[in-house]
């Protein structure tokens, strides 16, 4: 992803939160990689009331959307409320289960993207702008950005299990 590796003109440093982008960037990738085994299993909930990978893509898919919402908003507002993701309202209005995978996995990846995008265009200054998490309280847009990743890879072992179960 090079054309993330920009120069600070205020320091002349290459771009100090490149990591954070790059790592947030290859997880559409990774979750193809993780499904792909999940062909004949897409849409059965598994009985250990773990989500079928069509459910679970999708959860992914909202969180993608309103995590680009919040780091919107703390980019751009002084310390606003982090909002709180409604997945079952998600699931109803956009029924996950009934998608096929190619459906999810685009509309994941064009989520992420958009997620990048706005991190590629934010100065190293406005990493550290909070945001109030109803449960977590203060944090960063770097510590958001790192939650996210940290959220995506509790999925992708979840996926990992389905996998090895199957």
């Amino acid at each position: 992803m090079p054309e993330t590796i920009r120069i600070n003109f205020v320091t002349g440093a290459v771009r100090r939160y490149v990591p954070e982008i790059e790592a947030i960037s290859e997880l559409p990738a990774l979750v193809a990689a993780g499904s792909a085994g999940h062909n004949a299993t897409w849409f059965r909930e598994p009985a250990d009331a773990e989500w079928a990978p069509a459910h679970l893509v999708g959860h992914l898919i909202a969180y993608c959307w309103v995590s680009r919402e919040n780091l919107y908003r703390m980019s751009y507002m002084t310390d606003p409320i982090i909002k709180r993701l409604d997945h079952d309202g998600q699931q109803e209005i956009h029924q996950w289960q009934t998608q096929s995978r190619e459906a999810l996995l685009e509309q994941l990846e064009a989520g992420v993207a958009e997620i990048t995008h706005l991190l590629k265009e934010l100065p190293d200054s406005s990493w550290g702008r909070p945001g109030q998490h109803p449960e977590d309280g203060r944090r960063s847009i770097k510590q958001q950005a790192r939650a996210m990743r940290v959220h995506f890879d509790e999925h992708l072992a979840q996926l990992g299990k389905m996998s090895a179960g199957a």
